[in-house]
C-alpha cells in the first residue's frame, strides 16, 4: 500500500467509520420505552419492567468519529459518501471519488490531538420478561470496532491527517514527539439479569447487571515517547517523494496477524477457550429510579388480586444511573501476536520500503525493517475497555411525550493503555408511542466540544438516526459524526381484560357512559 494512501486513510478511518466506544449512547432511540436489547447498553436494569414480553434485534449498526484535529471540509457531504451521489466534478476519469488533503481542514493551536472513532454491528439478541415481568433476561451479541489516539503531539498529528505534503514543515526536526494509538475489534456475548427490587404506591426501583464474554479479534497499538523525526525529499525520487528520518525513536507497538479475524468459528474454544487472539470477561451494572405519583391509574384487582397495567408507562420522572464496560481484553495467543519494543537513532521511512504490504503482518514487518529491528517483546498484553459512567432523567410532559437528559463520562484516564469512552451531554425531547417514535437529540458531542442536533426515530421494526444531522449534510465543517439504524421488534405486554376494572371509579363510570352501558 502507498505509504501515504496508508496515513491518509488512517485518518479517513477516523473520520467516516466511527466510533462507540461509545457509540452505544444513542439518545435518540436507545433510552425510549420501546428501546429494547438497545437499552442494555445503557443500563441493564432496564431489561426487566418493560413495554415488551418479549423483544429481539435482527441486525442493526452504528457508526460514529470525533477529534479535535481536522474538519472536514470537502465540497460534498458524508450522506453523498454514503448513498454513493458524489457529483462526476469531484470524480477522476476512472470514477473514483477525489480526496485531496485540503479536503482536511486543520486546526493548528499547539495542543494535543486526539481522535475517537469506531462502532458495532448489533448481531440477533432477545430479551423476555418472567414473573409477570417482574424479572427480566437478555441476551445480546454484537462485534465492535474502537479506534483511539490520545495525547498526540501536533506535528505528529500532521504527518497522520497530511501525510508528508505540508511543504512548510519539511526539513525541520521535531522534537519531543509523543502519542497513543489504540485499534481494537471484539465480539461479545452477554447475558443480562434485571428485577423489580421494590414496588412502592409512588416508588419504584430495579437493578440489573450484564456479564459479558468478550473475543478479541484484532488489535493494533503503538505509545510513542521522547522521540524525534524531520520530513525530507527523497533522493531515489528525484524529490518526488518525501522520506521520514528518525532522529530518536521511542516505541512499543504490536499488531495482530489479520488470520485472527479470518479464522474466526463459532465454536467454544474460540468464545471460552484460548483459540482466538485474546478473551476477556466484561461487566455492566446499573439501577432505575422511577417515581409514580398516578400510580393508582395503572392498577386494577382481578381475581382479587391487585395489579399494574403492564401495557403502559407510569412514570412522572424515571432516573438511571449505570457503570459500562468494565473489564479488559487480555490478548496472548502467540500465533496471532506480534508485539516490538524499539529504542533506534537515525533511520528512515522510506517511499519504497512500504508497498505492497500483504495485510497487518506486512506492515509491521515493514516498520521492524525500517527501524532496525528492536528488543523482542513476549506476545502478552491486555486492553482495558472504555469503562464509563451513564446517567439520565426522563420527564414524561404529558402522554407519549417525554424529555430525557442523558450525561455519559468516559473513566479511563487519556494515558491509559486501552479503550476509551467518548463523553456526551444530551437533551432530547421524543414522541413516543408503541409503533412509532419520533426524537430530537441536543447533543454536545466530542467530549462537550462540538454542540449537535440530530433526528431519530423508529417506524414498526425500523430504528434509525443521526445525533449530528449537520454533519451528516455537511454544514459547518464537522469535526464529529454519527448515524445508527437497524431492525427490531417484540409482542407488547397486554393491558387489563376487563379495562373498566381500572382505577379510580369514576373512569369506570365514564367509560361505561360512552360505551353504552
Amino acid at each position: 500500500m502507498n505509504i501515504q494512501i496508508y496515513h491518509r486513510w488512517l485518518i479517513l478511518l477516523g473520520l467516516w467509520i466511527p466510533y462507540q466506544a461509545q457509540a452505544q449512547h444513542l439518545p435518540g432511540t436507545s433510552l425510549d420505552n420501546y428501546a429494547g436489547t438497545h437499552s442494555l447498553y445503557h443500563n441493564p436494569a432496564f431489561v426487566s419492567d418493560t413495554r415488551f414480553s418479549v423483544y429481539a434485534n435482527l441486525i442493526g449498526t452504528q457508526f460514529y468519529t470525533a477529534n479535535n484535529h481536522v474538519k472536514y471540509a470537502a465540497p460534498y457531504s458524508f450522506l453523498n459518501l454514503l448513498t454513493g451521489t458524489v457529483p462526476d466534478e469531484y470524480r477522476n476519469p476512472n470514477g473514483a471519488i477525489k480526496f485531496p488533503r485540503t479536503y482536511l481542514e486543520e486546526k493548528l493551536n499547539g495542543n494535543k490531538k486526539y481522535l475517537n472513532a469506531g462502532g458495532d454491528f448489533r448481531l440477533p439478541s432477545i430479551m423476555f420478561g418472567l414473573y409477570k415481568g417482574k424479572v427480566g433476561v437478555g441476551i445480546t451479541s454484537r462485534v465492535r470496532y474502537l479506534l483511539n489516539t490520545s495525547g498526540v503531539t501536533e506535528p505528529m498529528a500532521r504527518l497522520i491527517s497530511q501525510t508528508t505534503k505540508f511543504e512548510e514543515s519539511q526539513g525541520n526536526i521535531y522534537r519531543n514527539q509523543s502519542g497513543q494509538l489504540h485499534m481494537n475489534g471484539f465480539g461479545e456475548v452477554a447475558l443480562t439479569v434485571g428485577g423489580v427490587l421494590y414496588d412502592g404506591d409512588t416508588d419504584f426501583l430495579k437493578v440489573g447487571v450484564t456479564v459479558k464474554r468478550l473475543v478479541g479479534l484484532y488489535n493494533a497499538h503503538a505509545q510513542i515517547e521522547n522521540s524525534a523525526y524531520s520530513v525530507l525529499p527523497d533522493p531515489a525520487w528525484n524529490g518526488l517523494r518525501e522520506l521520514i528520518g528518525v532522529n530518536e525513536l521511542h516505541v512499543k507497538y504490536a499488531m495482530t496477524k489479520d488470520e485472527g479475524i479470518t479464522n474466526f468459528k463459532a465454536s467454544p474454544s474460540w468464545l471460552l477457550g484460548n483459540a482466538s487472539p485474546g478473551g476477556g470477561w466484561g461487566f455492566d451494572i446499573g439501577a432505575v429510579y422511577e417515581f409514580r405519583p398516578d400510580i393508582n391509574k395503572y392498577s386494577y384487582t382481578e381475581r382479587g388480586e391487585r395489579k399494574r397495567d403492564a401495557s403502559k408507562n407510569k412514570y412522572l420522572y424515571r432516573i438511571s444511573a449505570s457503570l459500562t464496560d468494565i473489564g479488559k481484553i487480555h490478548f496472548k495467543n502467540p500465533y496471532y501476536l506480534l508485539q516490538q519494543e524499539t529504542h533506534t537513532f537515525n533511520t528512515q521511512f522510506l517511499y519504497s520500503d512500504f508497498q505492497k504490504l500483504g495485510g497487518s503482518e506486512g506492515i509491521f514487518n515493514a516498520i521492524n525493517n525500517s527501524l532496525n529491528g528492536g528488543a523482542t517483546v513476549a506476545p502478552n498484553f491486555k486492553s482495558i475497555l472504555p469503562m464509563a459512567f451513564q446517567g439520565s432523567v426522563d420527564y414524561q410532559l404529558k402522554p407519549n411525550i417525554y424529555i430525557n437528559g442523558l450525561w455519559v463520562q468516559n473513566l479511563i484516564r487519556s494515558n491509559a493503555f486501552g479503550m476509551k469512552a467518548e463523553s456526551v451531554v444530551a437533551i432530547t425531547p421524543r414522541y413516543e408511542h408503541k409503533w412509532f417514535q419520533l426524537s430530537v437529540p441536543l447533543t454536545l458531542m466530542n467530549r462537550y466540544r462540538s454542540p449537535t442536533i440530530g433526528l431519530a426515530g423508529r417506524a414498526g421494526p425500523v430504528w434509525f438516526g443521526t445525533d449530528h444531522l449537520t454533519g451528516l449534510v455537511n454544514i459547518g465543517d464537522p469535526r464529529a459524526f454519527n448515524i445508527y439504524f437497524g431492525i427490531s421488534a417484540g409482542l407488547f405486554r397486554k393491558p387489563p381484560e376487563a379495562q373498566n376494572q381500572c382505577w379510580p371509579p369514576q373512569e369506570r363510570f365514564f367509560k361505561r357512559i360512552f360505551q353504552g352501558r
